[in-house]
């Protein structure tokens, strides 16, 4: 009976107990919480507080855009919380997201609040309602996804030894001394002569939390064996900075350092900036370009600066205003025109691969003019424009903008999630090879002739799946036509005077038309160390046997 009451007394005390609300873990960011019970719901007001706790006014109202709590106590049989955001520094609505936990200390992975939390937005204030499920005990609560120096660290920790991985090295310290850490990514057995190069950049601004996750999504493409990965890598130094302001995002900061610096616009004045994550990026690029007249082995040929906008539906790219008359003292504004050009090309190779980023519509931009405090001004102004530059044989530097945002996902209808950004990081890295013009395919080699009658032509047509094209001809209708495949060079005798020219693994009969040609489409393996050898082979009462020439196929990604 005792053990009756007492059972009955802690489910009381449960269904009583209040809320608390905690933000004092790693990215987490509130000025307070308050919580008040209304009859079996609570009320949680979250007030938004500056980065790092900077007096109201020192820094702009637009920089409070991040919240980020942990909420305990719940009761094992569900909660309604009214939950009001307060102090915004942001309209748009936005879908928040959620963790959840039974023992209130390890969380599941985040995703959003159901459609039914779907905030309203009076002024600076948000306002939804979320019933916790039965069983959770506590959730962790954010305006967006979160991400951590810890994800950062694990992510390295998992790529790290890969044979495609030179070296995952620091730039320097940030402020408080975590390190600037920079992945660099080629296929070592391949020379550098002649690689292009592309330095990838995220979460300058670090709560803007989008770019980490399209950061892993490239490092996992690149890393994964994937043709495409596999070419780019042949033919390309890929450079990834996946954190570029780490005291900001353990801090919960959306905008600025740990000194409540906004590093972006620290570009304005590059060479003269002391802020250490600035130096340390800026002294990498510097090195890995080189100068106007004594360019790098290397230089960087694309610059991706991966950021997160508020207010906007999709993912986009700014593009900078093509100027023809460009001055660096006088006419400050937007970009020369072939850099104006090249960007449009590279935002064609995105959209081509991404439905997601096919969505956004592309935004001007002046580079700021005519402070002009982006990455991309200091590429364009520091060696772009010099004429010792590209009198040197050294091609424009594409840099530009990405911008992800908190909306609808891929199909326009669901909210985007983490998923979705490392999607489209491994799309970011299809489309890179595109724009450099690479495409999976296979050379093909003949090699001896053809005997007593029949043809092969064998072509590869290239595009984003490889088709290997067969055409058989034979002018004698009423020979019988068979495609052989193997994987070796033979030169052994068939009866007559022809020769078989590979040892056949696999041999198709074809069905030739009324001019006695067949057609054969097949699908190229996407593997790097594809090859095949193909030949044609034919048999009449009249003519006995005939063979083609050889054909050896052979992967060049």
């Amino acid at each position: 009976m005792l053990a009756r009451v007492l059972t009955l007394l802690s489910l009381c005390l449960a269904a009583t107990a209040q809320p608390t609300v905690r933000f004092d873990r790693e990215n987490m960011r509130l000025r307070s919480a308050t919580v008040t019970p209304q009859g079996a719901a609570f009320n949680l007001l979250l007030a938004m507080e500056n980065d790092n706790g900077v007096a109201d006014g020192v820094l702009p109202t637009s920089f409070r855009r991040w919240w980020h709590c942990e909420i305990g106590n719940l009761s094992a049989a569900g909660n309604t919380l009214n939950v009001t955001v307060d102090r915004a520094g942001y309209s748009d609505v936005i879908l928040p997201v959620w963790a959840l936990s039974t023992d209130g200390v390890g969380f599941g992975a985040y995703t959003r609040v159901p459609l039914s939390a779907l905030p309203t937005v009076s002024g600076t204030q948000h306002r939804f309602t979320l019933l916790t499920p039965a069983g959770v005990r506590a959730i962790r609560l954010a305006k967006y996804f979160p991400y951590s120096v810890g994800e950062k660290d694990a992510l390295l920790a998992r790529i790290a030894g890969h044979r495609h991985v030179r070296s995952i090295s620091s730039l320097g310290n940030s402020r408080l001394g975590r390190p600037l850490s920079m992945v660099e990514l080629t296929d070592t057995s391949v020379p550098d002569t002649g690689k292009k190069r592309v330095w990838v950049h995220t979460c300058v601004h670090p709560c803007e939390t989008c770019g980490y996750f399209m950061a892993e999504g490239l490092l996992d493409f690149l890393v994964s064996g994937e043709p495409t990965a596999e070419l780019l890598l042949d033919r390309a130094i890929v450079n990834v900075v996946p954190m570029a302001n780490p005291d900001g995002c353990f801090r919960g900061n959306y905008r600025t350092n740990a000194d409540s610096v906004n590093l972006e616009e620290q570009w304005t004045q590059p060479y003269t900036s002391t802020v250490p994550e600035i130096v340390a990026l800026r002294s990498k690029i510097e090195q890995l370009m080189g100068t106007p007249t004594q360019p790098a082995s290397n230089p960087i040929q694309v610059l991706l600066n991966l950021h997160s906008s508020h207010g906007v539906s999709y993912p986009f790219h700014f593009q900078h205003a093509a100027n023809a008359s460009f001055n660096l003292v006088s006419n400050r504004t937007g970009v020369i025109p072939i850099v104006n050009q090249v960007e449009g090309q590279w935002i064609a190779a995105f959209r081509a691969r991404s439905a997601f980023t096919s969505r956004g519509s592309t935004q001007s931009s002046t580079v700021g003019a005519p402070t002009r405090p982006f990455v991309e001004s200091m590429m364009h102004d520091r060696w772009t424009i010099d004429p010792l530059w590209t009198s040197n044989g050294q091609a424009p530097v594409m840099a530009i903008t990405y911008e992800g945002t908190y909306g609808r996902g891929p199909d326009g209808v669901t909210w985007n999630t983490a998923a979705d950004y490392r999607t489209n990081g491994a799309e970011m890295g299809r489309a890179l090879a595109d724009y450099f013009g690479l495409q999976l395919g296979a050379t093909v080699a003949r090699y001896g002739t053809d005997c007593n009658g029949p043809t092969l032509a064998v072509s590869v047509l290239a595009g984003g799946s490889p088709v290997i094209r067969f055409d058989y001809a034979h002018a004698d209708l009423s020979a019988l036509a068979l495609l052989l495949l193997g994987t070796d060079r033979q030169t052994l005798p068939l009866p007559g005077v022809c020769l078989l020219r590979t040892t056949p693994l696999v041999n198709l009969f074809l069905t030739r038309n009324a001019q006695g040609a067949a057609r054969l489409d097949v699908p190229m393996p996407l593997v790097s160390s594809f090859g095949a050898n193909a030949q044609g082979l034919s048999w009449s009462v009249g003519l006995g046997f005939g063979s083609t020439a050889g054909a050896e196929l052979r992967a060049n990604f």
